[in-house]
């Protein structure tokens, strides 16, 4: 009888402290004092400068981002089992279905836009999603492998393009802003600075690209690069990283490489590209030492494709061009835009110097071979 007594009371007793408890904290709760501030720390007046700033950038963008469109992309690949059934009896492998995705940009009244040739390459469907929402087929018009450049088109009313700007008159330090479907995440904006123009690889069919730190990562491929007036001044298209990722060097192919594209492939079905078929690099002391040279200017042959119009010039590895076209070459950039300037069958006079003589030969401009850019991480 006692020990139940005992147990009643003990129950009692942690019932009442459970709730003396949880009345007390809740208590507590309640009796918190909470005022929040009533007007921001600074009024926006006295800072003109960035309020008129940050509305501009509003501005620009609002007006830019109905432009930009999302591609996905539909592949068929073969799958990569080893043992396949379906194989085994008919002698044909299975298809996988993949997806791509990228973004574009659209450029005229007839929703014509550009964007990357590895967003579409061998595909099966392309499908365009607009900022409003609508998602519509579009249709392959073209693509350039050379310049990474794609042309599409879509039947949608009420599209809104953006002008082509003159990539001539970028210069290095403006800003610009980066827009496209990162990640699938439509319709981001990232913006930063010209960094550099001209960024050319070592061939003599370069692409001229503009260099920026504007963050763009996987999907922003074929989204458009603007300046401050709204204009297209560049197409997304690589990033130079070691891991995959934005470090802040981004490539974006030039306006004006990419609206030759555009009309090369709309007048004619395809871009034209001159080579002669030489790598070069700079003529460095160092090098200059081991060639016996004093003349800093001008560019050294690395390599001479075989059968190219170089090889059938007579270039050989270690000639050093001086001049092209009775024009003194001074920096390696100079042989990579010239060549890549004149039309194909066009004769290019090249001045160069090997062993001390100075020798000069003709060269005729040959359509370069269609091959995919290789200098950066694709994106």
């Amino acid at each position: 009888m006692r020990r139940t007594v005992f147990l009643l009371l003990l129950g009692a007793l942690i019932a009442f402290g459970v709730w003396r408890y949880q009345h007390l904290r809740s208590g507590s709760r309640g009796g918190m004092s909470f005022t929040p501030a009533d007007k921001p720390g600074i009024d926006a007046k006295n800072l003109p400068v960035l309020s008129g700033l940050d509305a501009e950038y509003t501005r620009l963008v609002e007006a830019v981002v109905p432009s930009v469109v999302s591609i996905t992309s539909r592949t068929q690949r073969p799958t990569s089992r080893t043992l396949d059934p379906f194989e085994f009896f008919f002698g044909q492998r299975q298809q996988a279905t993949q997806y791509s995705l990228g973004s574009g940009v659209i450029v005229s009244k007839e929703g014509h836009i550009l964007t990357n040739n590895h967003v579409v390459a061998n595909n099966t469907g392309i499908a365009v999603r607009l900022t409003d929402g609508r998602q519509v087929a579009a249709r392959f018009i073209g693509t350039d492998t050379r310049t990474d450049i794609a042309i599409l088109q879509i039947q949608a009313g009420k599209v809104k393009p953006l002008p082509l700007g003159d990539s001539e008159q970028v210069h290095v330090g403006e800003v610009v802003f980066a827009i496209g479907n990162p990640y699938g995440l439509q319709e981001t904006v990232t913006h930063g600075i010209v960094s550099a123009r001209r960024r050319r690889i070592l061939s003599d069919s370069s692409v001229d690209f503009i260099q920026t730190d504007a963050p763009v990562n996987e999907g922003n491929s074929g989204g458009p690069l603007v300046n401050a007036r709204s204009e297209v001044i560049g197409i997304n298209t690589e990033i130079v990283s070691k891991t995959g990722g934005s470090v802040g060097i981004s490539l974006a192919v030039a306006s004006n490489t990419a609206r030759e594209t555009l009309e090369a492939v709309l007048k004619a079905g395809r871009a034209e590209h001159g080579y002669i078929g030489v790598s070069v690099e700079a003529l460095t002391p160092e090098l200059a030492a081991q060639l016996g040279v004093r003349d800093l200017r001008g560019a050294v042959v690395f390599s001479v494709i075989p059968g190219s119009p170089a090889e059938a010039a007579g270039l050989q590895p270690g000639d050093i061009i001086r001049q092209l076209n009775g024009k003194p070459v001074t920096a390696l950039s100079d042989v990579l835009a010239r060549v890549a300037e004149m039309p194909v069958g066009a004769k290019l006079g090249i001045v160069f110097e090997r062993a001390g003589k100075v020798m000069t030969v003709s060269a005729t401009i040959a359509q370069a071979p269609q091959s995919p850019l290789n200098v950066a991480t694709p994106r």
